[in-house]
């Protein structure tokens, strides 16, 4: 399995639950399910197992933006939030 991207709405908010590997080939269906208002959507990444480089950097824009992100693996929380200049 690559990625499960899982859309529930919890009052007027989203919750986008990924499962499996995150990488370049999903990140626009990604984009367009999450949106461009952080106040409307979250991230659960509780089943997300890996991503790629491409995945990576999307997750990191996305938290920059201020999405907030549940869940968190800690194998991936460090990628996430770690500077890459």
């Amino acid at each position: 399995m690559t990625i499960r991207i899982t859309v529930t709405e919890e009052h007027t908010i989203r919750r986008v639950r990924l499962e499996g590997r995150l990488s370049v080939e999903e990140i626009e269906e990604l984009e367009q399910v999450v949106g461009d208002d952080p106040r409307m959507a979250y991230l659960d990444l509780a089943e997300l197992r890996s991503v790629d480089a491409g995945g990576l950097a999307l997750l990191r824009r996305l938290r920059r933006d201020g999405f907030e992100m549940r869940d968190v693996p800690p194998h991936l929380a460090w990628r996430i939030e770690e500077d890459p200049s």
